[in-house]
């Protein structure tokens, strides 16, 4: 069996819809953390060439808060699982130059593989954040290392959208983490082909204690 994002984005509606249904509790305070405020102009030319909408399956940018930093915490200290920090660099398409103002949507499963367990929490859970690249071109976020579905049918992986003023909202090949029994030949073989680079990462435990890892991307031309 081919897996592909396409496959994933079918699965995570199927599973959304049965998840709604499973009787957990969900601290629903989990939102992007940022420490700056670009100015509104770059995000209102940015929102209009986001997927306009905001319950879209896979997409998210449209719905980008008014404040986005280059970094964000999408986690709490009480949260269940591993705290895991990834950054990187948005490159222009040829690989070399950054790119500045590109704003990254991401999100994953918590701890147990579900998104959104109740109606009132989003489709993509409570793990989703926004990022808007520095001038030279980087990005942070903290959060907690994500779950495989409970089915285990993929990889782990966090979904990543990217949105420029010249490039409408796409989504990049998933994170995932090196190690990772479910990670399949096809995408080994496949690894970087939407969003450059090898989405593949593999975690160093810092002196803090913190498992690290960089994942740059390439904007497509």
């Amino acid at each position: 069996m081919i897996i592909t994002n396409a496959s994933r984005r079918t699965f995570l509606r199927n599973m959304m819809v049965s998840a709604a249904a499973v009787p957990f509790l969900v601290n629903c305070k989990g939102a992007a953390l940022a420490e700056s405020s670009p100015s509104s102009d770059i995000l209102e030319k940015l929102k209009k060439m986001a997927i306009q909408d905001a319950n879209g399956e896979w997409s998210g940018a449209i719905s980008a808060p008014a404040n986005v930093a280059w970094n964000t915490t999408l986690s709490t200290e009480s949260d269940k699982g591993e705290p895991v920090e990834i950054l990187g660099t948005v490159f222009q398409s040829d690989g070399k130059t950054p790119a500045a103002n590109t704003l990254i949507y991401l999100y994953h499963t918590d701890f147990e593989g579900y998104y959104g367990r109740t109606k009132d929490v989003h489709r993509h859970g409570k793990y989703r954040g926004w990022m808007l690249t520095d001038k030279r071109g980087n990005y942070s976020f903290r959060s907690i290392k994500p779950a495989p579905y409970p089915v285990n049918r993929f990889a782990a992986h966090i979904h990543m959208t990217l949105t420029t003023e010249t490039m409408r909202e796409d989504w990049v090949d998933s994170i995932l983490f090196e190690g990772d029994r479910l990670i399949s030949q096809n995408e080994r073989s496949q690894a970087g082909g939407k969003g450059g680079f090898n989405p593949i990462v593999r975690f160093q435990r810092s002196k803090d204690g913190l498992l690290r890892a960089t994942r740059d991307l390439k904007l497509m031309a």
